[in-house]
């Protein structure tokens, strides 16, 4: 009787062995297939076209965006809001965006008010030389826009005003705004369901390269295929 329990003892240790060797041997062959494998790329490309028209599409279909003046002593009452605002286009020059160099860049047209105890509400408008680069931050897992104003020119307003126009707005910008996030790697994945094969694939994207070249921006999107 005892020679009989060992033996069966014997036969299932003999069956667990086995199998544990070929699951490990699947696995490893699943690894090498992985590593074999080309890297998946996917290439979006937008052009200077597009996003123009986007802009078109904002002063068409919503508010003029506008940013509070919150430092340097600028207050807002009922009368005088201290504030700048996009315009579409002021004194013949007109908002818009062209690619240059590896950065975004264009004129970006606006009117406001700045209320200061001192000199009171004072009116101006006028346009900004601006510069947007885009980029992959790993830390954030995404692609970033960092807005920067690189001058200021003004159509009526005392000059005195420009460098401190200047440090508000970038200030503002860089407290409330910079960096911007456009698009994170959970948002470029998706999920594809293959019913033939009984399953699902994730596109799990991996990484991002972001390529600036004259009338069109690319991204460049890495993917890892798993089982969904």
């Amino acid at each position: 009787m005892k020679s009989k329990v060992r033996a069966v003892f014997a036969s299932i240790t003999i069956a667990l062995t086995l199998s544990a060797s070929c699951l490990a041997q699947e696995a490893a062959t699943r690894g090498r297939r992985a590593a074999n494998a080309p890297a998946a790329e996917a290439t979006v490309t937008v052009s200077e076209q597009f996003l123009n028209s986007f802009l078109t599409a904002i002063f068409d279909n919503l508010k003029e965006p506008s940013m509070p003046l919150a430092i340097g002593g600028a207050t807002s009452s009922s009368e005088c809001a201290s504030e700048i605002r996009l315009k579409r286009e002021v004194n013949g020059v007109r908002t818009a965006v062209h690619f240059e160099n590896g950065h975004i860049v264009g004129p970006l047209a606006f009117s406001g008010a700045y209320n200061a105890s001192l000199m009171g509400c004072i009116g101006f408008s006028g346009w900004a030389d601006s510069e947007v680069t885009l980029e992959y931050d790993n830390s954030r897992r995404a692609v970033v826009a960092r807005f920067r104003v690189r001058d200021i020119h003004l159509n009526d307003a005392p000059a005195v005003l420009t460098g401190p126009l200047l440090g508000m707005v970038q200030g503002t910008i860089d407290r409330k705004y910079n960096p911007v996030e456009l698009f994170t790697l959970e948002k470029l994945s998706t999920k594809v369901d293959i019913q033939p094969a009984g399953g699902a694939l994730r596109l799990q994207a991996t990484d991002v390269r972001v390529e600036v070249l004259p009338n069109i921006v690319t991204l460049h999107i890495f993917y890892q295929f798993v089982r969904g």
